[in-house]
């Protein structure tokens, strides 16, 4: 068995002052993307977890578990976070 891989999804997150961009990692190893705006109140709280249930397939509210998801990594624009 290949030593990096791992039966959980991986996920890097860019949180910008627009837009969210979610890269996951399937257990197998494909790569899927999602972006969404990163403030949509009537939408979704977060767009981070939103991005990462579509991307899991899950419903509005259902829970994101440790036994799916290996790693988040998130990365913020200095600057959206500056003009919040």
């Amino acid at each position: 068995m290949n030593p990096s891989y791992t039966s959980r999804w991986q996920f890097w997150i860019d949180r910008g002052g627009t837009f969210t961009d979610v890269v996951g990692k399937r257990p197998d190893g494909t790569l899927v993307t999602h972006k969404l705006l990163s403030e949509s109140p009537e939408q979704y709280r977060d767009a981070a977890v939103a991005g990462i249930r579509h991307l899991l397939g899950l419903q509005a509210g259902e829970p994101v578990t440790p036994d799916v998801v290996d790693s988040l990594n998130i990365g913020v624009d200095s600057m959206s976070v500056m003009l919040r």
